[in-house]
């Protein structure tokens, strides 16, 4: 019946519960009085269970007085969310059994009770310690959810910071690289229109601050792109000895300034080694690496080396120099940004403190382990570890057909004079820059704000262009790319090049996908130069 009692009143209690709506003050204090009438009717209950008491049967007795020590450790359990229950309920269970003690138990009486009080004190205790473990399990779940939902506001705000960062440097990188720009092509315009100030300290200063910055700048956006996550590898299949060639040539010069030797050695199981992996992100890590260890060495050299790692786990590319070293509490932050160990003058000479960290993030995309091993006094060791599912032989794959190299050029018109080119810009600046150094080519030279029906009539019905330079952004609803793909429909025997200051590597996969070449504000005249001599005269071989 008792049994029968508790049943019902759980049912009237939960239906009770599920239609009091709230969570509220006044609502958990109602349920908490619910709960102590829930518990009182258990507690009459098992207290109740005295009068199965027998005299003398002492094996009955044992077991209602094990069956009442079972009810009141649950009871300790069960009600550790409120000690109001405990309470209640104990208090009415012992007062019901400690009454039939004295006639059962007789002269025993005094000792069986002094026992059933102190089992009583140790469930006290013991409810005791699990109301307090069991607010404390709440209060720490209520602190870990609002720490959680902390950490997902600081999250959201960092993602959301770190968009926003990504947007304005995708839009300032325009903005800013175009007068850089501009300046570089008027530097050497100048220069080309004027030799005899061509070697005058002030403009050779102002070409200095001009790379400089055009450094800087594609140093800090180069750096962005990886850490915003804009960048995403290219995987294709090159020569690596075609790459080292190319930094070791482009090293070269100031190795030699310094008297330094620049050296390769390559076993003769990766003298035939090829990469399957983002080309141009392995040339800024390894370009990054050669250059510091150019920059940072006064005597010795530099030696650049290839060879297999061990269990035929892939290869070891690695850059030695005999430069300052690097102590051992310095080795973990020489990959922060704009950490240079031996510039702390900062002297732009020196470098921005930017490669490492470039190499860095360039590592973690391309899946490459960088590691360091330095004797201070002695000379560094950079080694990346270029993983065996990465590493290909050249026969394994379709070799990349034959390029014209670039022409060796004394001066630019030897290739450029008369050539026929189409400017699609629709910045002034870059229009007029672009005039006084492309004339000092001897190029012949049209020039198109925006829109196809301006680029056609800058041309004209008598005048074809050999080559189409575009800017990716033009006013309209025609970008660079598509604006050379209308050029290409009208003149498909021009070559189209793209120039962009955009950080997005979008822009560049989807120009190279139509066949353009992407040239990257702002572009040094040399490069320009040289650039538009390549594709001209691979033009001029495919006609034949």
């Amino acid at each position: 019946l008792c049994l029968a009692l508790i049943l019902c009143l759980g049912v009237w209690a939960f239906r009770w519960r599920i239609n009091t709506p709230g969570t509220d003050a006044l609502a958990l204090r109602q349920w908490k009085n619910m709960h102590v009438w829930m518990v009182t009717l258990p507690g009459i209950g098992w207290g109740s269970i005295g009068l199965l008491f027998v005299p003398g049967a002492q094996v009955n007795n044992l077991l209602v007085m094990t069956s009442f020590a079972g009810a009141l450790a649950y009871t300790s359990v069960s009600n550790a969310h409120d000690l109001r229950g405990f309470v209640v309920s104990v208090t009415l269970a012992s007062i019901l059994l400690l009454s039939q003690i004295p006639a059962v138990f007789g002269d025993q009486s005094l000792a069986v009770i002094g026992m059933i009080l102190l089992y009583l004190s140790v469930m006290a205790w013991v409810a005791r310690n699990a109301h307090l473990t069991l607010i404390e399990s709440i209060q720490l779940r209520l602190s870990n959810e609002i720490l959680a939902k902390k950490n997902a506001g600081n999250a959201t705000r960092a993602e959301q910071a770190n968009r926003d960062k990504s947007e304005f440097l995708a839009a300032a990188s325009h903005d800013l690289r175009q007068p850089v720009h501009a300046l570089l092509l008027l530097i050497e315009a100048y220069r080309q229109q004027v030799p005899s100030a061509a070697s005058h300290p002030l403009v050779l200063n102002i070409a200095a601050a001009g790379q400089s910055i055009s450094s800087l700048f594609n140093a800090l956006m180069e750096l962005s792109r990886l850490e915003s996550g804009m960048e995403k590898p290219v995987l294709a299949a090159f020569d690596l000895s075609e790459c080292k060639a190319r930094l070791l040539a482009r090293m070269r010069p100031e190795a030699e300034r310094k008297g330094l030797s620049l050296r390769s050695r390559v076993s003769k199981r990766a003298a035939h080694l090829s990469l399957c992996t983002d080309k141009l992100l392995l040339e800024r890590m390894l370009g990054n690496l050669l250059a510091n260890a150019v920059c940072y060495t006064e005597q010795g050299g530099v030696l650049l080396s290839l060879r297999p790692a061990h269990r035929d786990s892939g290869y070891w590319l690695e850059v030695w120099d005999t430069g300052l070293g690097i102590a051992v509490a310095d080795q973990a932050r020489i990959f922060d940004p704009y950490v240079q160990l031996a510039n702390r003058e900062r002297d732009r000479t020196k470098g921005l403190g930017l490669g490492l960290a470039i190499v860095r993030h360039a590592s973690d995309l391309l899946g490459i382990g960088v590691s360091l091993q330095t004797c201070l006094g002695r000379g560094s060791c950079f080694r990346m570890h270029l993983p065996a599912a990465m590493c290909v032989t050249w026969s394994e794959h379709v070799p990349a057909p034959a390029t014209v190299p670039l022409p060796s050029m004394v001066h630019p018109s030897c290739w450029l004079a008369g050539r026929r080119l189409l400017l699609v810009d629709d910045d002034p600046m870059i229009q007029r820059a672009m005039q006084a150094l492309l004339g000092s080519w001897g190029m012949a030279l049209r020039v198109a704000g925006s829109g196809d029906a301006t680029a056609l009539e800058a041309c004209g019905p008598d005048w074809e262009p050999e080559c189409v330079l575009c800017d990716f952004r033009l006013p309209g609803t025609l970008d660079g790319i598509a604006m050379l793909d209308f050029l290409q429909e009208r003149y498909p025997q021009a070559v189209g090049i793209l120039q962009t200051g955009e950080l997005a590597q979008t822009v560049q996969v989807r120009a190279e996908e139509a066949g353009y070449m992407v040239l990257f504000k702002p572009v040094d005249a040399a490069v320009l130069a040289s650039t538009l001599a390549t594709v001209l005269n691979r033009r001029k071989l495919e006609r034949g």
